[in-house]
């Protein structure tokens, strides 16, 4: 059954209209006295025009389906079905063009389901590997860098060391990008500055090392020197700028060999739901913008609504990239009630971030640099991790810093062991099987001495077993693997604190 809405015409052997009937102005943005003895496919934009007259021509029923303009900047996705007339009359052929606006609406909802749900099945994959991954990167990452302590060590075994290390951590990283799209996942927000984010990682090796193998390709900033404090996790704002100009610099270059991004910060002010700037739909209030500009060829407007998705690479082989990296900007973004656009076309693409504005001090800096400033006076720890490769790194590590080392390799075990041997503190593990948790431990445990201090560590990003046991009392989460400096800082502070 047609509705409303639909034009129902006619046309002769000159496929010029005869019979019009319906709403003519909502379909095409004409009159009927406007589209009689004119061609039909007049009203089409001119890609479909060939096809509906090709159509036609075979003289059998067809249906198609295109955007027909009907109104100054505005178009219309409709459905042509047509069918032809088999006698003496002028009429050729008659038919329905309809609305589908509403059927494109279900399917781009139906599109976005489907989207969130890979997400969420890629976010419970995520989380089910990524502890067995880092505790066993663990090894990787933290072994070499305990030996590279050694100050005897050949300069060849240092090399080699060096790179086990660094092999490690970009592997762990990698896990830490599926973590950032997986749902449900939480990191710790503090007071931040982006400026300062942005400086610090142009400045850091990593980024030197990134910008080398692009050494024709400038960068031109433009930061807002009175930029707005955000609340945010110092790593996920990090690795999206990593991401988005690691783009923009191979985009830039394979374009040209050479060329210009550019990267500015600045305070942005939204007074209306439909924002000027972005032409995007978004809550009034203050943010603080990031944008990323190359020089490169342009992003396929066909890849325009799939550079988010996971694993979706459009980059050459060869060229970096797991497919990740975008859906990390997109999360990332959402995850901290901001958003991200993209523009693209031949001259270049452009990607803005938006992060609310917190209106606050940041907090004065005095993060320990080196080990020196970490080392213990003997104080006693126990480790409470059910792997053993897992108990030997802390072990390994706690005791190079100067502290009194046990161990055990379950929940039960540790509460028999504070039970007679009071410790100072707990290193204590989160998830060990088929033991109790490291929660219900500890929850135990407190109840044996009430004053018992304790940091928790896991392969897991922050969970709210971590958070249930920080309301308790507990201090520090230490994500693994960790560096000496990340557990020798978390062991400090908690000992002082």
């Amino acid at each position: 059954m047609s509705n409303s809405k639909d034009l129902m015409w006619a046309m002769d052997s000159r496929l010029n209209v005869t019979v019009i009937f319906g709403d003519p102005e909502h379909i095409s943005g004409k009159d009927a006295m406007a589209l009689i003895d004119k061609p039909l496919a007049s009203i089409l934009p001119e890609e479909a025009r060939d096809q509906f007259n090709a159509r036609v021509r075979e003289n059998i029923p067809f249906s198609m389906e295109c955007l027909i303009s009907n109104g100054e900047n505005s178009t219309l996705p409709v459905q042509i079905l047509a069918e032809p007339i088999h006698g003496s009359g002028q009429d050729t052929f008659y038919g329905i063009i309809r609305d589908i606006s509403d059927q494109k609406d279900l399917q781009a909802i139906e599109k976005e389901l489907n989207s969130s749900k890979k997400l969420e099945n890629l976010g419970r994959l995520a989380g089910s590997v990524a502890h067995d991954l880092n505790n066993i990167l663990a090894g990787i990452a933290t072994y070499p860098e305990i030996l590279l302590l050694d100050e005897n060590l050949e300069p060849k075994v240092r090399e080699s060391l060096t790179v086990i290390k660094e092999s490690g951590r970009n592997a762990s990283a990698v896990v830490n990008d599926l973590l950032t799209i997986s749902k449900g996942i939480r990191e710790e927000c503090q007071v931040l500055n982006i400026n300062t984010i942005i400086e610090r990682f142009m400045a850091g090796p990593e980024f030197k090392k990134i910008k080398t193998a692009y050494e024709k390709v400038e960068i031109d900033m433009h930061l807002e020197p009175e930029l707005l404090t955000i609340s945010g996790s110092y790593m996920h704002i990090e690795k999206s700028i990593m991401h988005l100009l690691i783009n923009a610099l191979e985009e830039t270059a394979a374009a040209a060999g050479h060329g210009t991004i550019v990267l500015s910060t600045a305070n942005y002010y939204v007074t209306e739901k439909k924002d000027e700037h972005t032409k995007q739909d978004l809550s009034p209030g203050e943010y603080v913008m990031v944008e990323i500009r190359d020089a490169g060829k342009g992003i396929p407007q066909d890849c325009l609504n799939k550079i988010f998705d996971p694993f979706f690479i459009k980059k050459k082989m060869a060229r970096s990239g797991t497919g990740l990296g975008l859906t990390v900007v997109k999360n990332t973004a959402l995850n901290h009630r901001g958003e991200v656009f993209v523009t693209s076309d031949k001259t270049g693409t452009k990607f803005t971030l938006l992060f609310p504005v917190l209106r606050s001090d940041l907090p004065m800096a005095n993060q320990p640099e080196s080990i020196e400033e970490i080392r213990g006076n003997g104080e006693t720890l126990l480790v409470v991790d059910d792997l053993e490769s897992q108990r030997k790194i802390a072990e390994t590590i706690l005791k190079n810093l100067g502290y009194k080392v046990f161990s055990v390799a379950d929940g039960i075990a540790a509460l028999d062991f504070i039970l007679h041997t009071p410790v100072d503190l707990l290193v204590l593990d989160m998830v060990m099987a088929p033991s109790i948790s490291g929660l219900e431990t500890y929850r135990r445990i407190k109840k044996i001495r009430l004053d018992q201090k304790a940091i928790l560590a896991s392969g897991h990003s922050e969970t709210e077993d971590v958070l249930k046991a920080q309301s308790m009392g507990a201090g520090t989460f230490v994500k693994k693997p960790y560096t000496i400096l990340d557990m020798g800082i978390a062991v400090r502070e908690e000992l002082d604190g």
